[in-house]
């Protein structure tokens, strides 16, 4: 953290020091210009009486826009001092031509430069355009040709003003990029620690306008090709450079999850970039230079909006320093706009906004990243602890079901062991008394009576083995009555001939969370204990009742049966095989079945019951 503090003083004792420069008296000069729309004009021709020339009154912000013709200026210096050099300096490093005419009292000399020539044909090796002025001539004609934006800020001053401010402004070139550079390093060093791509990505980025500072300021031409000046003709490099901002944003808001809308209008940045490339390829400097300003402003204002959107609607935390980097560096690029257009004054400051808006953006950038890969880690820590209390979970379900199985196992083994052993015995009576057709009609009777009670042991394994097999339910939005009406149904036609049961019945009719085959199942299995643990004295009566409660419907089943002690036998109320009357009815299966299956639709049971009191079941599902 502390380099970055170290950088800010620096920054704020740089620009200190700008402020005071500009305070310095620059050298008093009239400036002109006229416009040679034929470029045709020699620079005889300008000079003739019938040439209108207008008064340039802020030299410092001269722009012309993007214009396709010729510009003459015409400067005259007033100094008092004679025989005085003093240094003009054109801050704009895209300009095509640049040819300065020189007027002394018996000379004219010619001083030819521009970025369609070789670096070294300057007349001073400076990433901007710098020519000597000699007091000793009367006046300076400079004809300038481009095919991008004729902006030209104009300062004259001294030469020790000059060396001054030369300087500062390589002072803050070497800040950008020395942070940059250090940036770069730092993040491929943690990177190489941490593997997380979001620094690759952030690395890209930072190359990406590392290489598009130094194409815009001139740096590039000067130290990387000097000698091809053909390079200055394509802005591919631009779009390339400025694609590696929308590749960063993308996987750094996570935009594919975060905001799949937002994302689409990155990649119609996409296609402009490509269109742009191939009409610059195609020979069309002039066009893909003029509509590059506009791709920096749809992508500046979508990525501030994509911050901004991220932040404060989807609550993405990260995108806080996010949005503060390209606010900032929006904020400085319309105070270069404004400084370009001459509202505001040409200072250190406004001169060189995009540069500190861009020293801003990369500090807050990466505290953006940091922040990221902070939020990553904590997610990953809440992943891993999830993914361990899962374990434990499924552990402990696992272990249940084992120890359930194996209860079942030798339930089983008991249960079908006794048919068995009754089918054999009976086999070996029915031989002995086969010739006594009265005994051997019993004797049947009990060999049926026993097989059915296999059968029913049977059909319970074959249950309880698809309930432990079975994944999680397919819930469906349904009504509780219809299943419930369809288990009552059932349940009526099953009873013996002059059986009474009454029903009291009260539903909401509102739709649930569940599974229909599963709820005819539970009321089925409810009505069929009810009946199974009656209260023989009295007539039966069961309630049925559908209530809110917060997030569920509850339906309470009731009935006034023999009831049990269900405080006495709370740990084991929906146990396999547990059973709690005396009348030795039932085998323990009913309610761990209604359990299992309410557990799997995500639902709640309950049960409270007290001796010849009756028994309540409360089964409660999610609302919709």
């Amino acid at each position: 953290m502390a380099y970055r503090y170290f950088f800010l003083c620096y920054f704020f004792f740089t620009c200190m020091q700008g402020w005071c420069f500009d305070a310095y008296d620059s050298v008093r000069f009239d400036a002109y210009y006229c416009i040679d729309s034929t470029h045709q004009l020699s620079s005889s021709d300008v000079l003739k009486d019938d040439v209108k020339w207008n008064l340039i009154k802020d030299p410092e912000n001269f722009n012309l826009g993007h214009n396709d013709f010729n510009v003459w200026l015409l400067l005259r210096l007033k100094n008092e001092k004679a025989d005085k050099n003093y240094m003009l300096t054109i801050e704009n490093a895209h300009l095509d031509t640049l040819v300065l005419y020189k007027y002394g009292k018996s000379t004219t000399k010619i001083v030819s430069t521009g970025d369609r020539q070789f670096f070294s044909q300057r007349e001073h090796e400076y990433n901007m355009f710098v020519f000597t002025l000699p007091d000793s001539c009367d006046f300076f004609l400079l004809r300038t040709t481009t095919q991008g934006s004729l902006s030209m800020p104009i300062t004259i001053k001294g030469v020790s003003e000059y060396m001054v401010d030369s300087n500062t402004d390589t002072m803050m070139l070497a800040l950008f990029f020395g942070i940059v550079f250090l940036s770069i390093l730092l993040n491929v060093l943690l990177y190489s620690r941490i593997r997380e791509n979001v620094y690759l990505f952030y690395v890209v980025c930072l190359i990406g306008n590392a290489v598009l500072n130094a194409v815009d300021s001139g740096v590039a031409f000067q130290f990387l090709w000097p000698n091809h000046p053909d390079l200055n003709q394509y802005v591919g490099l631009f779009y390339a450079c400025a694609v590696t901002g929308l590749l960063f944003s993308q996987n750094f808001l996570s935009l594919k999850k975060t905001a799949p809308l937002l994302n689409k209008f990155y990649y119609v940045l996409y296609v402009y970039v490509l269109v742009m490339v191939i009409i610059n390829l195609m020979g069309y400097y002039n066009i893909s230079i003029e509509y590059l300003v506009y791709y920096f402003y749809a992508s500046s204002f979508l990525f501030l909006f994509s911050g901004i959107y991220l932040y404060f609607i989807k609550k993405y935390r990260p995108a806080f320093y996010y949005m503060l980097a390209w606010g900032i560096y929006a904020v400085c690029g319309v105070v270069y706009m404004l400084a370009s257009e001459g509202v505001l004054p040409f200072t250190f400051i406004t001169k060189n906004a995009l540069k500190i808006g861009n020293i801003l953006e990369i500090i807050f950038l990466f505290m953006a990243v940091v922040d990221k890969i902070y939020d990553l880690r904590e997610a990953k820590e809440h992943s891993d602890f999830e993914a361990l209390r899962l374990a434990e979970e499924n552990k402990e379900i696992l272990s249940a079901r084992n120890n359930a199985l194996e209860k079942f196992a030798s339930f089983t083994a008991h249960n079908i062991r006794g048919p068995v052993s009754s089918i054999m015995g009976l086999t070996n009576l029915f031989q002995m008394v086969k010739q006594n057709d009265e005994e051997t009609n019993k004797v049947v009777g009990f060999i049926n009576q026993s097989a059915l009670k296999l059968d029913d042991v049977v059909k319970d394994m074959i249950l309880l083995l698809t309930l432990h097999n079975r994944e999680e339910s397919k819930r469906e939005e349904l009504l509780l009555a219809p299943p419930y009406y369809e288990a009552k149904k059932l349940f009526t036609s099953s009873l013996p001939e002059g059986t009474v049961v009454l029903f009291e019945e009260s539903f909401l009719q509102r739709k649930i969370y569940a599974e229909e085959t599963i709820l005819k199942f539970t009321f089925s299995q409810l009505l069929d204990n009810s009946y199974k643990f009656r209260e023989v004295s009295k007539p039966l009566k069961i309630t049925v009742r559908e209530e809110i409660e917060g997030n569920y419907h509850c339906i309470y089943f009731s009935d006034n049966g023999i009831g049990f002690d269900s405080a006495k036998y709370k740990d084991d109320v929906f146990g396999l095989y547990k059973r709690f009357h005396v009348n030795g009815q039932g085998k323990g299966l009913g309610l761990y079945f209604i359990k299992e299956y309410m557990r799997k639709i995500k639902g709640k049971v309950a049960i409270e019951s007290k001796q010849d009191e009756g028994v309540v079941v409360r089964l409660c599902f999610e609302k919709i």
